[in-house]
């Protein structure tokens, strides 16, 4: 590992020719941002490398993306530069193919932050793989995500949790036929209860050492009556950095509701997905945000894969890990009904008892903000902290398709008229 503590000591490096050539690992808006601030300092950059397939192919700044596998073609004594919030596990990967000079990018994005290096990327950057683009305050919501992720996630005594999904209910405004989250197999679609809610924020707030995002989800969050109040409870916890709304343009949300977050409005961010037409209400959305003074993003759907189908296969031990270990949702870290997943995949086929009984799936913290004892509670965070780091499977994974990183994208949000069927397994609760 190296620890690169700003550009200069970069080009030092390269000048002396300690490292043989310079990459990036992750082809996204942190990537682009160094690799855009290593040319004001002379800073060559070979390539970027990206698990993401779909992205690979492409020419950022006349710089290559390249797959992860393309790897083992790079001098084993380069310097990857890991842009990504997922650190530990670009870490194992880059390791195991023998590359050890390594350094996380923290540093460079608090450089480029305090020096005022950069402050947005050139328009023909300002896109994704698939054509859209996002805001500038986008940009600094995925630079303060990354920094501060890379500071804590490889802190080997905390209960760092980078992003969690709260759902607030399984009703949706669209009935979209891939929904990976599986909205299209509620029948009967219920808010969840709001008192129900802030019990779980404060569970998961009494064993986590730092949060770094609430995702407020559903279905349809703004569908909830009480969204902002729920909001409002997450925001309040100070080791809970970002409260994120992900709303897909439908609805514009009771006003009420929204004014309620403006004594916590720097540490709201609305996310918008558009679906087109279907996203009939963006523009007094974003309105009513800007006369408040919330942040949004407003983004294109894309990105979607095959992921939102349900049936079981048993698949052997070593199939099993593989394909949790190559999903790239296996960190989108979800909790309903006081249980935490580590997919959304899970959480909701748990919900809708669409998998066999899997309690090795989840962690119960229902009541942990109660639990009296120091000891105790440490016990709670080992526990959640091994879940969340150290699992090699889960077995949700035998009835999911696979969400691969590179897997085909298919069109977003194609609508059904039906309900989708799904097969109903037992639990011993009844």
């Amino acid at each position: 590992m190296f620890s690169i503590d700003n550009f200069q000591q970069l080009r030092q490096l390269q000048i002396a020719g300690t490292c043989q050539n310079v990459a990036i690992f992750g082809a996204d808006i942190a990537g682009k941002y160094i690799e855009s601030v290593c040319r004001m300092f002379d800073i060559d950059v070979l390539c970027y490398y990206d698990n993401n397939s779909n992205k690979c192919g492409l020419d950022l700044n006349g710089v290559p993306v390249k797959t992860a596998a393309e790897l083992v073609e790079l001098h084993p004594d380069s310097l990857i530069l890991i842009a990504s919030t997922y650190i530990a596990d670009i870490v194992d990967q880059v390791e195991a193919m023998g590359f050890m000079n390594w350094s996380p990018i923290v540093n460079l994005v608090h450089q480029i932050r305090a020096d005022g290096l950069l402050t947005t990327l050139p328009s023909r950057l300002r896109i994704n793989h698939s054509g859209g683009s996002f805001t500038n305050s986008f940009e600094s919501f995925v630079l303060d995500n990354m920094s501060n992720s890379q500071d804590k996630y490889l802190d080997p005594d905390m209960l760092f949790i980078r992003s969690i999904d709260l759902i607030l209910t399984e009703k949706c405004s669209l009935k979209c036929r891939d929904c990976a989250n599986l909205m299209q197999y509620y029948e009967k679609p219920v808010n969840i209860a709001t008192e129900e809610l802030l019990g779980d924020i404060d569970d998961i707030c009494a064993v986590a050492d730092e949060i770094n995002e609430i995702r407020i989800i559903g279905g349809e969050p703004l569908v909830h009556k009480d969204f902002g109040v729920v909001c409002a409870h997450a925001a309040k916890n100070a080791n809970v950095n970002k409260v994120v709304v992900y709303t897909n343009g439908t609805i514009v949300g009771r006003q009420q509701q929204w004014e309620s977050l403006l004594p916590y409005k720097d540490k709201i961010y609305v996310f918008i997905t558009s679906y087109g037409a279907l996203s009939r209400n963006i523009e007094p959305l974003s309105k009513m945000l800007d006369n408040l003074g919330i942040s949004w993003n407003l983004q294109d759907a894309y990105g979607w894969t095959e992921c939102g189908g349900i049936g079981y296969q048993k698949l052997d031990a070593a199939t099993l890990k593989y394909r949790f270990r190559n999903c790239c949702a296996r960190h989108f870290t979800t909790y309903t009904d006081g249980k935490i997943f580590r997919c959304p995949f899970s959480a909701n086929a748990e919900r809708l008892k669409a998998i066999p009984d899997a309690p090795g799936d989840y962690v119960d913290l229902r009541n942990a903000s109660k639990t009296a004892g120091h000891q105790p509670l440490l016990e709670q965070k080992k526990r959640v902290r091994h879940f969340l780091r150290d699992l090699e499977s889960i077995d949700a994974c035998h009835s999911c398709a696979g969400r691969t990183y590179g897997d085909p994208e298919i069109v977003p949000g194609i609508q059904t008229k039906d309900t989708i069927a799904y097969e109903v397994f037992s639990r011993s609760s009844g």
